[in-house]
């Protein structure tokens, strides 16, 4: 398996909100509903990386925003 892969499945909901330096959001741009790693992306849902119940209006040291599709 590639590294990196290796590397992703060892991630998942592998992180305590502690270590993931889970916080509210200093700015709109960062926040938990703009993430990919969020489901749903709601007021209240889950992280594919970090434990537990998730605030929309929250962020981490793991955020990375969406990738938008345009329509075309």
């Amino acid at each position: 398996m590639p590294e990196d892969v290796d590397d992703m499945a060892t991630k998942i909901w592998g992180l305590s909100k502690r270590a993931a330096n889970y916080r509210p959001a200093s700015k709109p741009e960062v926040r938990c509903e703009a993430c990919k790693y969020m489901f749903p992306p709601l007021a209240l849902g889950g992280c594919r990386l970090v434990r537990g119940v998730i605030q929309a209006t929250a962020t981490c040291d793991e955020f990375t925003p969406r990738v938008r599709q345009e329509a075309g």
